[in-house]
């Protein structure tokens, strides 16, 4: 246990010294374990909620994105399914003892499909050179598509 905190106490002198936080009410002497962002925190949160969006809401065609406010009246959440219905589907795996939600499996497999093809696509384009067409390589080539 004392090594953990040495390492929290690392991680939060790291990121003082570097500009990603500072005690709040730091002019007042601050409070203990209450933290504010400072210039590189707040860039690196901007950046974090950024690519959040991006990946979460804008390169799905089937999500909108909205900015409401968590405390809403209770039959609001019922209505939306999150009383009643909110189900994270899990897998478990009876050889690692591990559990794993569903969509991070599917999103990792996807990537991994995704890698695949872009290791083939880069091979065409050093073997083929300025005679490579990317579009018509992924639309026609088996291997490729097949990912």
């Amino acid at each position: 246990m004392a090594k953990q905190e040495d390492n929290f106490k690392n991680v939060i002198s790291h990121a003082k010294e570097y500009g990603f936080i500072f005690p709040s009410s730091e002019i007042y002497d601050g409070l203990s374990a209450v933290y504010d962002y400072a210039q590189n925190g707040a860039e690196l949160k901007k950046n974090i909620r950024e690519y959040w969006w991006k990946s979460m809401v804008q390169m799905h065609e089937n999500i909108v994105g909205i900015d409401a406010a968590i405390f809403m009246h209770p039959t609001t959440w019922k209505a939306s399914g999150h009383v009643d219905a909110f189900n994270d589907p899990l897998i478990d795996n009876k050889d690692s003892k591990k559990r794993y939600r569903a969509d991070v499996l599917i999103e990792d497999y996807a990537e991994k499909l995704n890698q695949k093809a872009q290791k083939e696509i880069d091979k065409a384009r050093e073997r083929f050179g300025d005679a490579f067409y990317e579009a018509q390589y992924v639309t026609t080539n088996p291997r490729v598509m097949e990912y």
